[in-house]
Order: C-alpha cells, then sequence, then structure tokens
C-alpha cells in the first residue's frame, strides 16, 4: 500500500472535489488547486468505473480465465520535447540534445521514427520556442545506426546491434513575426538554425517482473485488486534501462485457484485476480517469473487507519485522539479516513483497499456527520480514502469509527478516534 499517499490526501487538497476558495482570499496564500501532476494517482480501473477502488460491472469479453497470454506492448514512434543545451546553444544557434533507447529482439520494431517537433530552452520560462521546425540534414553519424529522413520534422533510427549511436540533426526554426515571446537568449531573426545532438542507445532485454518495494518479501494482494507487477529490462550488465519502442514485455499468467481478467489491451498491472490462491506472472522473452498471492478479506486481519483533516497548501491536519484542534486555515470541512496499511499473518498487502469493505459511523452527528458514499461519485479519490467521510457542521467533539466487517474470519476490525474541533466555521466546503 502506498504510505505516500497520506501526505498527498492531507496536505494538498484532501484527494475531494472541493469547492472553490471563498472569495478575496489572502494576498500570498496558496488556493486550493486539482491534484499535483507529479503525485501519484491510483491506477485506472480495469473494467472502466470511475472510481477505481470501488466495484464495478464487469465488461463484455473479460470474464475470468484461468490463465492469460498478454502480447508485448510495442510503439515505433517518439514523440517529445528536446531540451536546449544552455552551455552548447549561442545567440545564432539552438543546439538541444536528445537520448533515445532500443530493445533488439525479434518480437520489437527495429525502427523508431522521431519527431523533432519542439524545443525547451530552460532559460526561455520552461516554454517550447515558438514556430515551426523543419529538417534539411541529418549527419556526423558515429555507431551502427542507419538514420534516414521520413518527413519535414521527422526520422527514423534503425539499429541491428548493441551499442550506442550518436549522429546529428539540423534544421530551423521558422521564428514567427515579432520573435521569440518570452526568450532573449537568441538574436531575433526569422529563422534559427537548429542542431539535435542525438544518443541512441540499444540494448537485448533481460525481462524481470518486479512488484513495488512496499510490497515486502511475498506479494500480496486482496481479491479483486489488480496486480501490482510490471515488467522491467534488464541490460547484459544487469542495469535497467527503459525502451522507447517497448511498453512492456509479453507475459503469460496462470492462476492456481485464482480466476483472472483483463482488458483488450491491457497491461500486466491491468489484469484483476478474483480469488482464493496464488497467480503466476512469466515473462515469455527469457521466462523470469514472480508469484502473488491472493486473499479474500477474511483472511485479512490487520489494518492502520489515519483519521485526518485535508487541507490545501500545508493545510492539512492528521489527527490524534484525544486532542483538541482549530481554529482552522486552508483546511477541509471533511474528516476522512485513510486505510495506510492493511495486513493477512503478518504480511502487508499489496494493493489497496476497496472501499466497500468498509463501514464508517459518526457518534456526534450533531458536529460531524457521516454523508455520501465515494462508490456513489464520479470524483476519484487520490488514495485509500474509506467509503465515507465525515462532514464537520459545528464546534464540538467529533468521534469517528471504521469497521471492516468481513476481515478477520468475520469478527471484524475497527479503529475509532474522538477529537474536539474549536473554531470550524473557517473550514472550506468539501463534496464527499
Amino acid at each position: 500500500m502506498r504510505t505516500g499517499v497520506l501526505g498527498a490526501i492531507v496536505l494538498i487538497n484532501a484527494g475531494l472535489g472541493c469547492q472553490p476558495a471563498p472569495s478575496a482570499p489572502d494576498a500570498g496564500v496558496e488556493q486550493p488547486s486539482a491534484p499535483d501532476a507529479g503525485v501519484e494517482q491510483p491506477p485506472p480501473d480495469p473494467v472502466g468505473n470511475p472510481n477505481p477502488l470501488c466495484p464495478g460491472p464487469v465488461a463484455p469479453g473479460t470474464g475470468e480465465v484461468a490463465t492469460l497470454s498478454l502480447p508485448a506492448r510495442t510503439r515505433s514512434t517518439m514523440t517529445g520535447y528536446h531540451i536546449a543545451s544552455t552551455e552548447r546553444s549561442t545567440r545564432t544557434r539552438v543546439i538541444a540534445e536528445g537520448e533515445a533507447t532500443i530493445a533488439l529482439g525479434p518480437d520489437y520494431p527495429g525502427t523508431l521514427t522521431i519527431t523533432l517537433d519542439a524545443v525547451v530552452d530552460p532559460r526561455c520560462c520552461c516554454e517550447p520556442l515558438e514556430g515551426t521546425i523543419s529538417i534539411d540534414d541529418i549527419g556526423a553519424i558515429q555507431g551502427a545506426a542507419t538514420v534516414e529522413q521520413t518527413g519535414p520534422t521527422t526520422f527514423a533510427v534503425s539499429v541491428s546491434e548493441e551499442g550506442t549511436s550518436t549522429f546529428d540533426v539540423s534544421g530551423v526554426l521558422a521564428v514567427p513575426a515579432g520573435g521569440l515571446d518570452g526568450c532573449s537568449e537568441y538574436d531575433d531573426t526569422r529563422e534559427l538554425p537548429v542542431t539535435l545532438s542525438m544518443t541512441v542507445r540499444a540494448a537485448r532485454p533481460r525481462w524481470q517482473i518486479e512488484a513495488p518495494a512496499e510490497c515486502g518479501e511475498r506479494t500480496v494482494i486482496q481479491s479483486s485488486r489488480p496486480l501490482p507487477i510490471t515488467t522491467v529490462a534488464l541490460d547484459a550488465m544487469g542495469q535497467r534501462f527503459w525502451p522507447q519502442n517497448v511498453e512492456h514485455a509479453a507475459v503469460t499468467v496462470a492462476g492456481d485457484g485464482v480466476g483472472l481478467r483483463a482488458p483488450e489491451g491491457g497491461a500486466p498491472s491491468d489484469i484483476v485476480a478474483t480469488g482464493d490462491g496464488t497467480v503466476v506472472i512469466t515473462a515469455t522473452d527469457g521466462g523470469a517469473s514472480r508469484e502473488v498471492s491472493v486473499i479474500p478479506a477474511a483472511r485479512i486481519d490487520a489494518m492502520d487507519v489515519v483519521f485526518a483533516i485535508g487541507g490545501y497548501g500545508g493545510g492539512g491536519v492528521v489527527l490524534t485522539d484525544g486532542e483538541t484542534y482549530g481554529p482552522f486555515h486552508r483546511t477541509a470541512n471533511r474528516v476522512v479516513a485513510v486505510v495506510t496499511r492493511l495486513a493477512s499473518a503478518g504480511d502487508p498487502l499489496c494493493s489497496e483497499a476497496r472501499t466497500e469493505d468498509f463501514e464508517v459511523t459518526s457518534s456526534t452527528p450533531e458536529s460531524c456527520a457521516v454523508d455520501g458514499r465515494l462508490c456513489d461519485s464520479v470524483e476519484v479519490p487520490q488514495g485509500d480514502l474509506l467509503t465515507r467521510s465525515a462532514r464537520v457542521t459545528a464546534d464540538g467533539t467529533c468521534a469517528v469509527r471504521v469497521d471492516a466487517p468481513a476481515f478477520a474470519g468475520g469478527a471484524g476490525v475497527g479503529a475509532e478516534i474522538a477529537v474536539t474541533l474549536q473554531g470550524t466555521d473557517t473550514m472550506l466546503e468539501a463534496t464527499p
């Protein structure tokens, strides 16, 4: 389970659909915003449910089977920004640097088509330089690569043996009338020469099957959750590399006591396992494998729950039982419960909590009432947020309890907190 999610929920935006901040905000105060693009998001539900932590209908053609074979997902094109060198570029020429890695093998594209469509200079507000780049020459080829221009802004690289190749792609940037907006590093000309210095590395991958480090020595997940596995490419020296022409390797997946389903065209991490048993994932190229244990809710016997008030720009608060809190600043009017750990016989679960397994109740509805089921909402939570949250409506004691009645063989596992909240009228409205 992702322990880093708690910080994202508490310190960024509580993972809830939040309303705009009050008018006339304090100067210099960071206001609520959408989730940070740099924060890891929950994986999409493989059968299309808008909330990935809630159950969803099984799509046609994704019924459960005992074994699956997923072909490698490959690509033959590469796009993206190229970064200008602040040391090598001059006022009359942009020199950008680019890299590409190609996996060699009979099932992988041997040619990668690269688009020279935009260059970013860190000195120019980190925005792409305006204008269209056109290629007029490819040269200075060193190594085993074959390079050919395929269009005004594209070139194709083919490599048949392991090693590193370098070459230069030259062209011109057609500067818009009026010059480069927001960038004074270059002469204000109508055509600015551009040279892209490319380094291409080719290697024959040895594939490994990996799970996140927090999974522990054994990889254990709850039934009806996706497999937390990825295929990782290693070179001849055992070093990891990221080939641009292969997104994931081909795998075979076999379940023992477990049913499997996956969406058409899905990755290994999109496979959902249901039942009580084991799954063995094997890389078709190389034979590396990994076993995942799948258990039902009844075999989960321990959980850690953190209660918190979500906030914006550092306004979140992690709650401690018996303490008094308030007044509040940049905080949402919700007490949320976050599952930070599930375990079975001492093994940590490497899957997110399923919201439908929990019941959240409040014994103090006059100050914080439980409402709104996240599973009925199109809002996607940012982590292991439970089924319900408690909406704070008044000052006073807020006592909230979480129960997982199906855990521990049906005996259930629970957690609770009671805190005193003051100055709650300053909290910001947030939807369930």
